[in-house]
């Protein structure tokens, strides 16, 4: 995949060199046709960055106008822009490519913007993954097909995407044809990976407090989650609400915990 876009990749804010070595970092991908930033956008990266997560937006939008954060961009955020190919796995593997020294960091956060939200402050979930004693965290994880970590907020500790199997895994990335491929390969296999190296992986909310084994936690007990304080919505159910149970719930479920209009997230 790297080889597919390279020459297309460039820096719209910042630089290898003013990103330097920093012991923290986050990388959250991103995807839109306009270049307005949601709010659920924003505020994921104002949470990282104040947690002291050098921030690294990796944006597959498809207009080519500079991306507006309406005001609320880190300051020392690092943008880049990519066609829109590879998935979210794709744009991590870019930042990596791009920016080297992210896998050197103690702890680094591998994010997407596929969850409305945090409609919380990120302070406790980013406490459990620095206190974490495990090689990987994960925000949930999954008895689908095997236990799993989901990919969308995946934290990696001491350096371990530096490690020769994490480098080579993303190096390797390639264009899938499918969303199934990519979470068969990809997903699933970085579990893999994780498995047979030996890393250690814990979750913060399982899914066997919230759904029956065999479920995806953030679609089928999504409103469990929100009642333990999970600070997201899957952006997928508020497109195809056929697809949880309870849907229609989602607007007052939001409000009712967090107080906020989730339409004002999307």
């Amino acid at each position: 995949m790297l080889d597919e876009v390279a020459g297309q990749v460039r820096f719209e804010r910042g630089s290898v060199a003013e990103f330097g070595s920093p012991q923290r970092a986050a990388v959250l991908v991103h995807w839109a046709r306009t270049p307005v930033l949601s709010r659920s956008v924003t505020t994921l990266a104002g949470e990282l960055a104040r947690a002291g997560y050098r921030l690294v937006l990796v944006s597959a939008c498809e207009s080519p106008q500079p991306l507006n954060w309406r005001g609320t961009c880190p300051p020392d955020a690092t943008v880049l822009r990519k066609p829109n190919a590879g998935y979210d796995f794709g744009s991590w593997a870019v930042a990596l490519n791009e920016l080297p020294a992210i896998t050197q960091a103690e702890r680094v956060i591998l994010t997407n913007d596929s969850m409305a939200g945090p409609f919380a402050p990120l302070a406790g979930v980013l406490a459990q993954f620095e206190h974490c004693s495990a090689d990987v965290f994960g925000l949930t994880d999954t008895r689908q097909y095997f236990r799993h970590l989901q990919s969308y907020f995946v934290g990696f500790t001491d350096g371990l995407l530096g490690e020769a199997p994490l480098a080579a895994f993303f190096a390797d990335i390639r264009l899938e044809d499918t969303k199934w491929d990519v979470i068969n390969r990809y997903e699933l296999g970085l579990n893999r990976l994780f498995r047979r190296e030996g890393y250690g992986y814990t979750a913060g909310f399982r899914a066997d407090d919230v759904v029956p084994a065999g479920d995806n936690p953030v679609i089928r007990g999504w409103w469990r989650l929100l009642e333990r304080g999970f600070p997201f919505v899957k952006r997928e159910i508020l497109r195809d609400p056929d697809v949880a149970p309870r849907a229609d719930w989602v607007s007052r479920e939001v409000a009712a915990v967090f107080g906020q209009r989730i339409e004002e997230w999307v």
